[in-house]
């Protein structure tokens, strides 16, 4: 008897199709239950500078209100690098939410307003007035093609280009036909349709559940243990369904540290939904520019090939994609040089998006 195993072409049901059509998918933030505390971040309105104050006081007095979290106040969490960095993080400094006074990138959290509702939460955001000794944004990559510098370590998982062969430059000027040419690419943002959200629900006196959107739950479950010092059986993190990510949810993003750390400073559940506005400052692919040599001799074939890319990183982390390697493989062509370097600006550290940056 023959066994059909070929699904092309013929009509298969997703398990979870019934559930998403019907709205019973029940996604990072539509968990809930009695008492649940619902937090919201106010982000920076600059780039680059220092917070000189943080005035609550309106806020505070807003109906619903039980705390006010800013880098004063917030709550103990690990002190080494290591503990922060999770299984995707590039080289470099993770990002510390409400850490210090210094403004690394716009839409930085610099507060968290904690209430009995999001309606709560949203409007007294709304009142903290910020103070700040704003610097001098730097975002302009084309600025540093003279100041651009090779990642000194690798992101694990990925390779560096490939040492040059042959003599690419003599091969490109002696060649009869060439051609060389820069393409910018600016910075481009996943906004999936689910937007990031977490919901802790605090359970038998110090025990988490945490739902929150996620490509990689043990990702996000390492990530609360090493932050927070907490036993892995204590955390548990599911993400049955997620609305679109893209790679953006590859990483622990700021809502997932602050939702933990309110509900382990206050024992109760809390849950954490970015705006539409947030996903713009969450996680992006980085703005690239692209130096494309190309030379072929009387009979068009290729005598040398130079592709040189440089791409914005963040002032604490060194992110980085595979984007030159491909065009020493595409053709056949004795002569290549590949290189890859990086700028960095005020800018939050890019993130991982479908198709790597050569595509």
């Amino acid at each position: 008897m023959q066994i059909e195993t070929r699904n092309t072409g013929r009509p298969v049901s997703r398990i979870d199709g019934p559930l998403k059509v019907t709205g019973r998918a029940d996604y990072a933030a539509e968990h809930f239950e009695p008492g649940m505390l619902h937090g919201y971040i106010v982000p920076s309105t600059i780039a680059s500078g220092t917070i000189l104050s943080i005035d609550t006081s309106r806020a505070s007095a807003m109906p619903g209100i039980v705390e006010i979290f800013t880098h004063e106040n917030r709550p103990d969490a690990a002190w080494w690098d290591y503990k922060w960095r999770d299984e995707t993080a590039p080289p470099g400094h993770p990002f510390r939410p409400l850490h210090s006074e210094r403004i690394l990138f716009d839409g930085q959290p610099v507060a968290l307003v904690v209430a009995d509702t999001f309606e709560n939460a949203r409007d007294a955001a709304a009142l903290i007035i910020v103070d700040y000794d704003e610097g001098h944004p730097d975002t302009d990559l084309s600025a540093h093609v003279q100041d651009s510098y090779v990642p000194p370590k690798k992101r694990s998982g990925l390779p560096r280009p490939p040492k040059p062969r042959g003599e690419p430059e003599k091969a490109f000027e002696e060649a009869a036909f060439k051609i060389s040419a820069d393409y910018l690419s600016e910075s481009e943002h996943h906004n999936p349709m689910e937007m990031f959200a977490t919901s802790v629900l605090w359970e038998n006196d110090g025990q988490l559940t945490i739902y929150d959107k996620t490509q990689g739950s043990q990702n996000s479950q390492a990530y609360v243990c090493g932050v927070f010092g907490l036993k892995t059986e204590d955390v548990r993190v599911l993400n049955p369904f997620i609305g679109g990510a893209f790679g953006a949810a590859l990483r622990p993003r700021p809502q997932l540290f602050l939702a933990v750390m309110t509900s382990l400073a206050l024992k109760r559940s809390v849950k954490i939904e970015m705006s539409r506005r947030d996903m713009f400052y969450l996680s992006h692919r980085p703005a690239l520019r692209q130096t494309v040599s190309l030379a072929a001799d009387a009979d068009g074939r290729l005598q040398s090939v130079m592709h040189h890319a440089l791409a914005a990183t963040s002032r604490f982390e060194d992110y980085q994609e595979v984007v030159v390697n491909w065009s020493g493989l595409a053709y056949k062509c004795d002569n290549v040089k590949l290189s890859y370097e990086l700028a960095k600006l005020d800018i939050d550290t890019p993130g991982d998006m479908r198709a790597p940056g050569a595509a």
